[in-house]
């Protein structure tokens, strides 16, 4: 095996660049003995361009160089177009200030001329071993990353958890700025944008992804991975990139069972170098990661979905049993809404209790018709019976593993703040803040609606029932925003909802 072929580092590409066209074949014939590939170029600029279009793991560039072009202009272009590359400087005029200026910079190391053939095979030697080892530790640290992103992504079965592990440890693996992660729509065949982390670039045309022009550069539609080197975002079609120069970013496509089902992406532009081919690759094994997780994830939301229509089905059927508490749950909704906003809650606490509000009563599907239904007070035995539905609703719940938040609201929705309540008798700081606006609201329409074993009572009665039992059953907080937004709408926060038979 010749010395600069080594296990990871297979015949290696070298960039020669000096303008004495005889050293450039000095060093070609020696380096293609030690079994490289090397290209030379005696012109500086055409050295650049070279850079911008071929992949090269290692640069040997005069420091001085004609037409307008020296060796620090390569070493700049060189790590910003192949940020992995190792480059060596030689030069016939050595100083130490050059020396620093170029270490600095990010030279590998520096050969003055004139060299002999021992040295410049030595310096060659040592950066490709450099560059090996340099290697095998990026491999390992990705390995290890993607180990950790694979146990973080196995935890969790929330799309949105998914897209978020993944496009943070893409951010961390790369120090890039923006990442994003688009999801194809199967019906409209258009991708939108599922989840965004970092400086959200200028603008976001998703449209431009799918436009034929574009396919050429951007290749989405063959499934091909794309690296923007930096100063290319100007002119590349890349939605996800705002117009500076700047800029550098990829996007690799993502895969299921050969179908493309959307786009990891990330830029930066707070570096000064360029992502390269290597990092293209990483990039590719985190996508593959993330497209198991997100099927996964996908295939999880879909079922939450379909279970919790299932079960929004049965409540509906509880309501159309009874013509009294039809649309209850709606209006539930509404008030625990407002009173919630006020609170202060989350959008996705809000949103939990929403669904709370709508499932509150599922565990009356258990209870018998004669029950549920009796006009008159029931005796002792039948509201023992009538007491069993929040139990039965927190069975049919249980399965939900997203709804354990709503699974205990609904639990406790007939609890009092004194403990006085059921099915446990819980009260006070053992009552969740969201269980106890639903305790409020759900009174508040039982006593502002006609049920089969009372008329409807007038809202002065209601807002003096509430008062009065603050403290005791009600939470003090909760009544008293719920009497503020009374106070303030009318009777249009209440009777638009209510359904007269």
């Amino acid at each position: 095996m010749s010395v600069l072929v080594t296990p990871g580092l297979d015949s290696p590409r070298i960039l020669v660049v000096d303008d004495e066209i005889l050293i450039c074949e000095l060093v070609q014939e020696l380096l293609e003995a030690e079994g490289a590939q090397v290209v030379t170029e005696v012109d500086g600029r055409s050295a650049l361009t070279l850079l911008e279009e071929e992949p090269f793991d290692l640069i040997l560039t005069d420091l001085r160089l004609g037409n307008n072009t020296d060796g620090m202009q390569i070493l700049h272009k060189a790590l910003q177009y192949h940020p992995d590359a190792v480059i060596i400087l030689m030069t016939g005029f050595p100083t130490l200030e050059n020396a620093v200026q170029a270490l600095k910079a990010g030279a590998y190391d520096y050969i003055t001329k004139p060299f002999t053939v021992d040295s410049i095979r030595a310096v060659v030697r040592r950066a490709t071993e450099h560059l090996r080892l340099r290697r095998e530790n990026i491999q390992l640290r990705e390995a290890m990353n993607l180990k950790r992103i694979t146990e973080v992504l196995g935890s969790t079965l929330e799309l949105n958890e998914v897209l978020n592990v993944v496009l943070q440890s893409a951010l961390n693996e790369f120090q890039a700025d923006f990442g994003a992660v688009l999801l194809e729509n199967k019906e409209s065949r258009k991708v939108y944008l599922a989840a965004a982390l970092g400086a959200t670039p200028d603008s976001i045309d998703l449209s431009s992804l799918y436009r034929p022009e574009n396919h050429e550069r951007w290749r989405i539609g063959s499934n091909e991975p794309v690296l923007v080197p930096q100063g290319e975002c100007v002119s590349f079609p890349c939605p996800l990139c705002s117009r500076h120069s700047r800029r550098t970013a990829m996007g690799v496509p993502l895969r299921a069972k050969g179908e493309f089902i959307g786009v990891l992406h990330i830029s930066r532009e707070r570096s000064p170098q360029s992502f390269s081919e290597a990092n293209l690759q990483t990039l590719g094994l985190i996508a593959s990661q993330a497209t198991f997780a997100i099927e996964n994830a996908s295939l999880y939301d879909s079922l939450h979905h379909d279970y919790l229509a299932i079960i929004r089905s049965l409540a509906n059927a509880v309501e159309a049993k009874d013509p009294y508490t039809r649309g209850h749950g709606d209006r539930v909704v509404k008030y625990t809404q407002a009173i919630g906003a006020e609170l202060g809650f989350t959008e996705d606490t809000l949103e939990k209790l929403k669904v709370a509000a709508i499932l509150h009563d599922i565990g009356k599907i258990g209870i018998r018709d004669e029950v549920l239904l009796k006009p008159g007070k029931l005796s002792d035995e039948e509201f023992i019976e009538m007491k069993l539905h929040p139990i039965i609703g927190d069975r049919i719940l249980g399965p939900i593993r997203s709804l354990a938040d709503v699974r205990v609201w609904v639990y406790q929705h007939h609890e009092r703040i004194d403990g006085k309540g059921y099915p446990e008798g819980i009260g006070g700081s053992d009552l969740a803040l969201p269980s106890r606006v639903l305790i409020v609201a759900e009174v508040f329409d039982a006593l502002i609606t006609e049920r089969a074993y009372k008329p409807a009572w007038p809202i002065e009665q209601v807002a003096g029932y509430l008062k009065d039992n603050v403290d005791t059953h009600f939470d003090r907080e909760t009544v008293d925003i719920l009497l503020g937004i009374l106070d303030r709408e009318g009777e249009s926060f209440y009777r638009e909802n209510i359904v007269v038979y």
